[in-house]
């Protein structure tokens, strides 16, 4: 039913060019536009005289021009209207709203078939899996450093990212090494924008 309706308000949407398509429609010639235009220009300079908002001579010099101009589009040739554009124009009313309606039809438009689960999930498990040998490589280094050390700290930054990208938020462990590595990191340290930037994240989620 719904169809039903979209179809309708589109050919009611078209319904002005469908009027303009009558044969009774009249349109204003360009010729009869600029005589009617200059007339009317005529009739204004008159009551400006009348009215005293020019003289005499402004106005004939106003008037001699308006009338230069009346003479040279009384000479406008029309182009010979025969109607041809008529059908092309009625198939493109009924076309428009026909084609945009049937856009919306079910199997009109392409699908993109979804990733299988078996593939995003296999994905999923490799991803995890290289985390976790990324994690157990930090550990590991991280116990043979003193845990106060410049060196300590940037371990324990990358550590606690690579916590929080393999849970997909922060955990309190990452927190944790987070928090261990700014304390120890020197102020001119690059990791320390990336241990600022959790711990506020970290502090937003609180709140």
């Amino acid at each position: 039913m719904i169809y039903l309706w979209m179809l309708l308000l589109a050919l009611a949407l078209m319904l002005p060019l469908f009027l303009s398509l009558r044969k009774t429609a009249s349109f204003r010639r360009r010729r009869e536009t600029a005589l009617a235009m200059h007339r009317a220009q005529l009739d204004e300079l008159a009551r400006d005289l009348a009215d005293a908002r020019i003289d005499a001579s402004e106005y004939a010099g106003a008037k001699l021009e308006i009338e230069r101009r009346l003479l040279s589009a009384d000479t406008i040739t029309e182009s010979k209207q025969d109607g041809n554009a008529r059908l092309l124009l009625a198939a493109t009313a009924v076309l428009i709203p026909v084609m945009a309606f049937l856009l919306y039809l079910p199997g009109s438009t392409p699908n993109i078939p979804s990733e299988p689960h078996a593939q995003w999930a296999a994905r999923q498990k490799a991803q995890h899996f290289q985390a976790q040998i990324l994690i157990t490589a930090l550990r590991i280094k991280l116990s043979t450093l003193d845990p106060n050390s410049p060196e300590a700290s940037q371990g324990q930054a990358y550590l606690a990212e690579a916590i929080a990208e393999d849970a997909g938020e922060l955990t309190p462990e990452s927190i944790a090494l987070f928090k261990q590595s700014i304390a120890n990191a020197p102020a001119s340290a690059p990791w320390r924008v990336l241990d600022q930037q959790r711990l506020a994240e970290a502090a937003a989620a609180l709140q």
